[in-house]
């Protein structure tokens, strides 16, 4: 009989955390998208109950069964005692789509969030302190000295920790005399975080005959996956944006385009993906105030202004210039990729202000 020992939320991701025993051990589950059509799960086992089989039940795994690791990978190949659920504990790692069972303050197992199946075909494990030899089931946790993953886990948990301080007043006001300290006074200010954790903002800021709207606070957050694409990830890590226009054109379409950089603060948690420069994302709001455009270019132009945003945590802060784009130009990027859209540049030193006309391909 199945039980769940414990269960907990991503605090900034779709996932859902489970502890699950039967009369044969315990697995530790990840599931993302809980209730959605496009949900999936990420296992790692955690520990035998019983004498462990000399290989692995895959019949039994088809029939929805938890399987048993086998005794030439087990550290207790004749069972080990049962989890008392008072001592269990989970920490999310920062990027909110990865964690770790502890016990008794121990690390009984991670699955990182490049655990599973990948879109080569390969599998990408989980790690279990009981586990002594690679598996399909998990690889060995390893120590701190030969796994990087100890040191995530106790700099996440610092990281929880340190909110019971809140820092946001610092970090917010730091941010805030970067961005005025370049572009001059903010005009308004904005929460942008409906009054949930983490905190954001936008501000927006008046400068001749252009509007400049910012974020603060998106990069307190790793952005998830970065590791699986890039061997530098603190280059990409944080993120903050921002979208400069003429003030006229601006003024007519202000509440809806504001609302829609402010959804796309949460889209690497929502979606567990990440934004980087040369990404394209949709934008209705840019289609209904002009029918030709359909999209936004992240960009970080050579000729925007250089705002000098604190690092986070040791990570630099990448800010994205948000440029809007024509169905015809989103295709092209598709296509050629979108350095090669920036090459077809109308020539205008500032294409990163946006007037109501094509920046790339006229």
């Amino acid at each position: 009989m199945k039980n769940i020992l414990l269960e907990e939320f991503s605090p900034i991701c779709p996932i859902q955390a489970f502890v699950e025993e039967d009369e044969n051990g315990v697995f530790f589950y990840l599931w993302d998208y809980p209730g959605e059509e496009h949900a999936s799960i990420r296992s790692c086992w955690v520990r035998n109950y019983g004498p462990a089989p000399d290989s692995i039940d895959f019949a039994a795994m088809e029939d929805g069964r938890a399987p048993m690791l086998t005794r030439d990978c087990c550290a207790h190949p004749d069972g080990a005692d049962r989890l008392d659920p008072e001592l269990l504990a989970i920490v999310w790692l920062e990027e909110g789509d990865a964690a770790a069972l502890l016990y008794e303050d121990e690390v009984l197992c991670v699955i990182p969030g490049w655990a599973g199946p990948s879109p080569d075909g390969s599998h990408y494990p989980s790690y279990a302190r009981d586990c002594i030899a690679e598996s399909h089931l998990c690889f060995p946790v390893g120590t701190p000295e030969t796994n990087a993953m100890f040191a995530r886990i106790e700099a996440a948990q610092h990281f929880w920790a340190s909110w019971d301080d809140n820092p946001w007043p610092d970090i917010q006001q730091e941010f805030l005399d970067a961005i005025t300290s370049t572009l001059g006074p903010v005009k308004q200010y904005y929460g942008i975080d409906g009054g949930h954790w983490p905190p954001k903002a936008m501000v927006t800021i008046e400068k001749g005959d252009v509007t400049y709207a910012l974020t603060l606070g998106v990069s307190i957050l790793r952005q998830p996956k970065v590791e699986m694409y890039t061997e530098e990830p603190e280059f990409l890590r944080r993120f903050e944006l921002a979208f400069a226009c003429e003030t006229n054109w601006l003024a007519k379409n202000e509440k809806q385009l504001l609302s829609y950089i402010s959804g796309q603060t949460s889209l690497p948690w929502s979606y567990m993906t990440f934004l980087a420069q040369g990404h394209t994302i949709p934008c209705q709001e840019i289609s209904e105030a002009d029918s030709r455009f359909s999209s936004m270019l992240l960009a970080k132009p050579e000729d925007a202004p250089n705002i000098p945003f604190p690092l986070v945590a040791g990570d630099p802060v990448n800010l994205l210039w948000m440029i809007p784009i024509t169905a015809e130009e989103q295709q092209y990027a598709e296509m050629n990729g979108s350095e090669q859209l920036i090459q077809h540049s109308t020539g205008d030193d500032t294409n990163w202000i946006f007037n109501g006309e094509s920046k790339f391909m006229k």
